[in-house]
């Protein structure tokens, strides 16, 4: 599977007291590009296949390699890895275009969750044989 990607320039909000891309903005741009992953196949996080079963976060781990500065341009790649019953996991890679590094690494683990019963459910088979036709069994890593 080629990994869906999506293309972002830093701009001046994004930028923390310590003048690079902070945390939190991370996660919202890799947020981003995971609904666009999602978009590329007709889903998004609130409706997985079935009208009951969204997605949550349940876990997110960064793994950082290089700063991010005002104007940087950068990728996110991002693929589906290690599905379970309840899970999925998303790697979520992020290039410095401008200097063709690798900035940071994500792994974010999404569970199936019915918001009105306030559970965990098991995924969709419609989703689950969606995530194995585009799924990696070995994501990025460090």
């Amino acid at each position: 599977m080629n990994p869906n990607e999506k293309y972002y320039q830093m701009r001046i909000g994004d930028l923390n007291y310590g003048n690079h891309v902070g945390h939190d903005r991370l996660v919202t741009l890799v947020h981003d590009a995971r609904c666009s992953l999602f978009e590329k196949y007709g889903l998004n996080e609130l409706s997985i296949g079935q009208e009951e079963c969204s997605l949550i976060v349940n876990e997110i781990h960064f793994y950082y390699k290089s700063e991010l500065h005002f104007l940087d341009n950068i990728k996110i790649t991002s693929c589906f890895f290690d599905l379970n019953l309840c899970s999925v996991k998303i790697n979520s890679v992020v290039y410095n275009t401008d200097k063709n590094i690798i900035s940071a690494i994500g792994n974010v683990k999404l569970v199936g969750f019915h918001f009105k019963k306030n559970k965990i459910l098991k995924l969709p088979e419609e989703f689950k044989n969606l995530v194995e036709k585009y799924f990696v069994s070995e994501p990025i890593s460090l």
